[in-house]
């Protein structure tokens, strides 16, 4: 027999202390890890867990005294008699009100809440628009396949995928505005910053028209006058909350030429990861650097520099850590920028630089800052701004950003590599919610690594890079876009070499590919006219055929409707039913048409492979859209829709097009 365990929460030898949470102490009645668990927790005044969340089901009492429950976004006061029941991926605080307080957590896992919890929560609001946000291109340079290979070209292929299931999708695109790394390139090519700005912008666009990856918005780097009205609406707003404050910093100085140095003009060690930074971001961490915190700063020549005091401007992020705290609560976002944000919140929110003495930028109002310039910091959230106003110019039915009502206001998802976090992660979304737009806070949230170069990171400074413009034209862009979406970094760095993309293509594209949609296409000219004919004979292979047909459109519409669609997948899937179109049409093509006897089976194995060919259409439209329309061309369709996949392409009628 066992005898029940009586529990002495004023027996504190008996308790086990928690050093991660400090003025708590925690009682185990019984084992973690049994069906049900049980656990006491008496708490100190004002002891707190971490926030955090879990998939397993929870429910709490509070035996005596008082806590504050931080739940999601919400907060509350549950009092001694009181219970209630957290279900999955609710994340939650307890923090006590007390000395004394004493709680009882009883937790268990339930796989149907857990499922229930995972394809319920944060459902899209399919009815708003999307906004897609890649981080901008710095012009001090062309694009190279570095670039493309994240955010810009992934942003075309989500929304493609959207455009799919006949949502409205726009895209914003540019040039960022005021970066130190244009004003040195200007220099080294003997022309003005906005000059070599506009020329590299242009080259840009042509990469993107040759990428057939053209976006909705495009923004350049000199901002128009209602670029620049933006910027000072959000700043004042800013100012108003008491997000702005004046700081005096000693920064590093250049005696010789007799100009502080900053952002790109000063490279040091950075003071969070020691790894190499600018005055504005980390190469390695991604953190926003603050000039004067760089240690053994050096200029371009490496060249030791002095420190003077300098007043300049700084966004406050501080009293965004509750809002910036709720936004790493949203269950969808992914590891590593939850990771990100909460490192950010546990070590402290910094102050950020948003103003230094540039040559080029929006001049700051304010008396005593009038030779200083906005830098890129202050810009991010006015770009999504402006392109609001945009989208809504486009409908025609103008309006500003602060008149536009909050459920009118676009999805929206932004995408960057790891080296940009900080603003991403930080400093959009913090804004955002100090403006009282938390509607517009990302929604998905799409991190890339970085893509190498035989070995060695990209570099357009270094002229480590293959130039897009140089490796493709706009005839021949879709094997390179094809290529990158296999080769994506997502989750880790990946390596690009020249002669491992030119065997890819010689064996895949221009070799399997090509055959096998040629085969395809004989098995229907077999038997087709201008319709396609009902099937007459099956066999074995055919059905085995058309049952891959279907594993293979379930799998293309599982990661369309995917959170976060994994297009590396897409590719390998698309590849391995390349494979398979080929081998079955091989095996009916190895029989001679010419036989009466096989006309049954020959119009059974056309409309097996117009199956094919419609949910290869459709899988293939995100990553090479050209291909895609010619093979929906040649079954007389139009743009590829998620919904064909719906259709029964084995008895709907057919009209083929005049060859």
């Amino acid at each position: 027999m066992i005898y029940p365990q009586i529990i002495d929460l004023k027996n504190e030898a008996r308790a086990v202390p928690i050093s991660i949470d400090g003025g708590i102490v925690r009682h185990d009645p019984f084992p973690e890890g049994g069906n049900v668990s049980v656990r006491l927790l008496k708490f100190s005044s004002g002891a707190t867990t971490c926030r955090h969340n879990h998939g397993e089901v929870e429910f709490w009492t509070v035996i005596s005294g008082g806590v504050r429950i931080h739940l999601d976004e919400k907060t509350f006061l549950l009092l001694g008699g009181e219970s209630i029941r957290i279900d999955p991926l609710r994340r939650h605080r307890i923090e006590a009100l007390d000395s004394g307080a004493v709680m009882q957590t009883v937790w268990w896992h339930s796989r149907a809440a857990f499922e229930e919890a995972i394809s319920t929560k944060e459902a899209t609001a399919k009815d708003r628009p999307l906004l897609l946000v890649p981080a901008m291109l710095t012009p001090n340079g062309q694009m190279h396949i570095g670039h493309a290979s994240g955010p810009f070209l992934h942003a075309d292929v989500l929304r493609r995928i959207a455009e799919t299931g006949d949502r409205e999708v726009f895209v914003l695109q540019g040039t960022h505005g005021h970066l130190e790394h244009i004003a040195i390139a200007a220099d080294a090519a003997g022309l003005e910053y906005y000059q070599l700005a506009e020329k590299n912008t242009a080259c840009f666009q042509e990469a993107l028209d040759r990428l057939n990856a053209v976006p909705d918005i495009f923004l350049g780097t000199e901002p128009d006058r209602r670029g620049k009205a933006v910027v000072l609406e959000v700043f004042k707003r800013l100012c108003s909350k008491g997000l702005i404050a004046e700081r005096e910093y000693l920064v590093p100085y250049d005696v010789e030429s007799g100009r502080f140095r900053v952002d790109a003009f000063v490279h040091g060690k950075c003071p969070y990861c020691g790894g190499y930074a600018s005055g504005h971001e980390c190469e390695d961490c991604g953190a926003l650097v603050v000039d004067a915190e760089l240690q053994d700063p050096v200029d371009l020549e490496g060249h030791s520099l002095e420190r003077r005091p300098l007043k300049r401007l700084f966004l406050n992020l501080a009293p965004m850590h509750d809002a910036l705290e709720s936004f790493a609560s949203r269950s969808f976002l992914p590891i590593y920028a939850k990771h990100y944000i909460e490192s950010w919140l546990g070590r402290g929110l910094p102050e950020v630089c948003i103003s230094n003495p540039n040559r080029e930028g929006i001049r700051i109002p304010i008396p005593g800052f009038e030779c200083q310039r906005f830098n890129i910091t202050i810009e991010h959230v006015p770009r999504h701004l402006l392109a609001l106003e945009m989208i809504r110019e486009k409908s025609g039915c103008p309006a500003l950003w602060y008149q536009i009502p909050r459920d009118e206001m676009p999805e929206l998802n932004i995408l960057f590599g790891a080296d940009n976090a900080f603003g991403r992660l930080l400093v959009i979304p913090g804004v955002l919610s100090a403006l009282d737009l938390h509607e517009m806070l990302p929604r998905r949230i799409f991190v890339n690594q970085m893509l190498t170069l035989d070995g060695k990171k990209f570099s357009t400074s270094r002229n480590h890079a293959i130039w897009v413009n140089d490796i493709t034209a706009k005839e021949t862009g879709e094997p390179l876009r094809f290529y990158l979406c296999r080769r994506r970094p997502d989750g880790c760095v990946e390596d690009f070499s020249l002669s491992s993309y030119e065997s890819w293509k010689r064996n895949f594209w221009d070799g399997r590919l090509l055959r096998s949609t040629g085969k395809a296409n004989q098995v229907i000219e077999r038997v087709a006219t201008d319709e396609l004919p009902c099937p007459g004979q099956w066999s074995a292979t055919d059905i085995a055929f058309l049952a891959e047909c279907r594993r293979f459109n379930a799998e293309v519409r599982a990661r369309f409707e995917a959170d976060y669609p994994d297009v590396r997948q897409l590719t390998h899937a698309i590849e391995a039913f390349v494979d398979a179109i080929d081998r079955y049409s091989c095996s009916v093509l190895h029989v001679p048409a010419a036989a009466k006897e096989n006309e049954a089976l020959d119009r059974t194995a056309a409309r097996a492979v117009t199956f094919a060919l419609v949910g290869l259409c459709v899988a293939a439209y995100p990553l090479i859209p050209d291909f895609a329309a010619r093979i929906a061309g040649s079954l007389g369709l139009g743009v590829p829709k998620l919904s064909w996949l719906d259709r029964d392409w084995i008895a709907e009628p057919v009209r083929l097009p005049e060859a």
